[in-house]
């Protein structure tokens, strides 16, 4: 995707997937299932829709109990450049995308091997370590009761 907003193939599968979708489910898809049904983030869904939109392909419409997108001129799609991603802007969201999925695989491994008890073990001695010390230390109260 370059830094205007989605390609010309990246439209087309972005207006495909609302077809679909729009078949369907009978009634226009949200952008999140946009993204889920391309396999894509929701933060690159919502970049392609609001390049898209920009372009007066597609139309964002916003009630109060949701958001969905509608087709509003599908040959302005023509008007997209041709060709692959850009360098640079189209990276930077692939790389964020893969730091993202290996930080939660790290969390998923994590929580499965029982590393939250066992956070939680090292933290509940270092309390009940702290508690221990404070009772043997000598309280100034204690020599004026005496």
């Amino acid at each position: 995707m370059s830094t205007e907003g989605p390609s010309y193939e990246e439209g087309h599968l972005v207006i495909a997937a609302i077809r679909i979708l729009e078949h369907k489910e009978n009634r226009p898809p949200a952008i999140e299932e946009i993204g889920a049904f391309l396999g894509r983030s929701s933060e690159i869904a919502h970049l392609f829709v609001r390049g898209l939109e920009e372009r007066g392909v597609i139309k964002v419409v916003k009630t109060p109990f949701e958001t969905h997108v509608e087709i509003v001129d599908h040959l302005a799609l023509e008007t997209l450049e041709r060709g692959e991603r850009s360098s640079g802007f189209g990276e930077a969201l692939d790389e964020f995308e893969e730091k993202k999925r290996k930080q939660k695989e790290e969390m998923e491994a994590f929580f499965a091997s029982g590393g939250v008890d066992q956070k939680k073990k090292e933290e509940l001695d270092k309390l009940s370590d702290a508690f221990r010390k404070f009772q043997k230390q000598k309280r100034p109260d204690d020599d004026d009761q005496d």
